[in-house]
């Protein structure tokens, strides 16, 4: 199973491969393989994402490389299919990546922040958010955010539904 952050329910294999069926059924994918991700921070800050990707204004996301390297997951490759699941769970999206940047966290600038939802667009908004959600996540590792810390500048195309 994928690592997702504390927070989210684990969701239920049959019930993502029957959502990987359907997308995949629907957008003609050839992809044989899924990766499963959790956007948010709860609840509401989820079905807040989701409703920003559904309507096209969320067109990206950011990934550190630090957890990745931490919790063995693959590297984000252009091409990849992510079912996005809600904080029970669920899977409620698939997006494909389209475009991904190595940038270290200190150089982000707004160029970069677009690909996000317009409330966090903003990088007096997006770097505290940021540093704040991912010290939580790197405190397991004694990690913490630093300038020099490389991420993932991730776009995707909304695929289903």
């Amino acid at each position: 199973m994928t690592y997702l952050p504390p927070g989210c329910a684990t969701p239920k294999i049959a019930e993502l491969d029957a959502f990987w069926a359907a997308a995949r059924a629907a957008v003609k994918l050839d992809s044989e393989h899924y990766q499963v991700r959790w956007i948010g921070l709860d609840h509401d800050s989820t079905e807040e994402v989701l409703e920003l990707i559904a309507s096209g204004d969320k067109t990206g996301t950011f990934t550190l490389s630090w957890i990745v390297e931490q919790t063995s997951q693959p590297e984000p490759a252009v091409g990849d299919a992510i079912i996005l699941i809600d904080s029970e769970g669920h899977p409620r999206q698939l997006v494909q990546l389209a475009h991904i940047e190595l940038v270290h966290f200190g150089a982000i600038t707004t160029a970069h922040t677009a690909i996000d939802g317009t409330p966090v667009r903003d990088l007096a908004i997006w770097k505290p958010l940021h540093t704040s959600y991912w010290n939580m996540l790197l405190a397991p590792f004694g990690k913490s955010v630093s300038d020099d810390m490389p991420v993932w500048v991730e776009h995707f195309l909304l695929l289903y539904p």
